[in-house]
């Protein structure tokens, strides 16, 4: 299941228990980002052990976005159970500033950079 969201596409693979962000998101706030959120919690939920949130092929991230993707961090701190993985690429820059702070989120977090 994919999700288009501007010029973007958030991409659900059960087969890496993975959520998969590519092209370049840059919705204008937060109400527009309802769309986002609303995918990562019906999908995310899926998965009991463990869930991928992959940026490799994530381009720009607005903050409305960063905030969304770490109000859904939170969201799944909360509830516990499930192991996270933050996957990110250090060729772009938005990664490398910004996947590192969700850690300060939830510690538990794993942190992959290639």
């Amino acid at each position: 299941m994919t999700l288009k969201a501007g010029d973007a596409e958030v991409t659900l693979d059960e087969n890496s228990s993975s959520i998969k962000f590519s092209g370049s998101m840059r919705l204008a706030n937060m109400k527009e980002y309802e769309q986002v959120a609303d995918f990562l919690k019906e999908h995310g939920n899926t998965f009991d052990d463990s869930l991928v949130l992959d940026f490799e092929n994530l381009q720009f991230l607005n903050s409305s976005g960063i905030t969304t993707i770490s109000l859904f961090i939170l969201n799944c701190k909360k509830n516990g159970g499930l192991e996270l993985t933050v996957k990110g690429s250090n060729e772009v820059s938005w990664q490398q500033k910004s996947l590192s702070n969700f850690k300060k989120l939830w510690p538990n977090i794993k942190l992959e950079m290639n």
